[in-house]
């Protein structure tokens, strides 16, 4: 019986140009790379005095954001309803929805057809929240409604 490894060919090295067209056809075919944003280079939005965010994503096609958002000590959002399932989740600092106070580390779930009453932020928060897009609709609406003092 002849071993089959005799025979064969050793492989061939790999030249810098045949790496990059594996690396290529490679990734052709799981699709496209990850996409990112530099925290550098992001811009954050101003939505209501002492609330701001920052786009990090956002599905047009189901009407859903993911963005990082930041309010100063003493800001508020006013009562809002939520149209789709919106997560939170809080990095630092902490807010106050109905009497209760979230705190870094707390995850919550709003779902679709909840509405929020007035979010505070006595100490300032910085906090992940994936929902829905918020349009220029929206920022009106909220900015009316913050003036008006809800």
């Amino acid at each position: 019986m002849s071993n089959p490894t005799a025979h064969q060919k050793a492989p061939e090295p790999l030249t810098e140009h045949r790496k990059e067209s594996m690396k290529h056809r490679l990734l052709a075919s799981v699709g496209k790379e990850m996409e990112v944003v530099r925290g550098h280079a992001a811009r954050w939005v101003s939505l209501l005095p002492g609330v701001r965010y920052q786009l990090l994503n956002a599905d047009r096609r189901v009407g859903v954001q993911t963005a990082l958002w930041r309010m100063d000590p003493g800001s508020h959002i006013p009562a809002h309803p939520h149209s789709q399932d919106e997560e939170c989740f809080i990095f630092e600092g902490s807010v106050e929805i109905r009497g209760e106070r979230y705190t870094a580390g707390d995850y919550m779930l709003a779902p679709a057809g909840s509405r929020h009453s007035k979010i505070r932020s006595k100490e300032g928060v910085l906090m992940l929240i994936r929902g829905e897009r918020i349009t220029l609709r929206d920022r009106l609406l909220l900015r009316t409604a913050a003036y008006l003092g809800y």
